[in-house]
């Protein structure tokens, strides 16, 4: 759920890796700041990132706000890589946020960041096509070279 006073078409798109075993999470990155605190890096995205990750453990509640998560780990490795909100309290839903719920650590992925069509800019999120995550396949392939590298 994103805010009409907040803008995030000038972010770039990056291809999230597990720095652990370099297995690709997500084509659909961007770099994050923590809500309820700001100090915090992160990145996160808007849709679940299918055949990478699964929850693990118990939901749990943050000290900061309300919001209720669920750890996620890689599914190649097993190591925790992040959280999914499973439900955002009021305060972070009517903060400036870009409705991204899937939250990676900065210490556990890397991101890298993607390219427009040209193969020349990088690639904003404006003007990244809403897609489904499992249908972004050539996106993956290529993007697994990259996370090697």
């Amino acid at each position: 759920m994103t805010t009409s006073s907040c803008s995030f078409k000038d972010r770039c798109v990056s291809v999230l890796c597990c720095k652990f075993c370099k297995q690709v999470l997500s084509s659909r990155g961007m770099k994050a700041v923590l809500l309820a605190d700001t100090e915090i890096d992160l990145f996160s995205t808007d849709i679940p990132p299918t055949n990478a990750v699964d929850f693990i453990g118990r939901c749990y509640f943050t000290e900061i706000c309300k919001c209720k998560l669920k750890d996620i780990a890689c599914l190649k490795c097993g190591n925790i890589v992040g959280y999914h909100v499973i439900v955002p309290c009021s305060s972070c839903l009517l903060s400036c946020n870009n409705g991204h719920f899937w939250m990676f650590h900065s210490q556990a992925v890397y991101g890298i960041n993607r390219l427009d069509s040209t193969g020349i800019n990088f690639l904003l999120w404006g003007n990244l096509p809403e897609i489904e995550e499992s249908t972004d396949e050539d996106v993956l392939d290529i993007s697994a070279e990259e996370c090697i590298r």
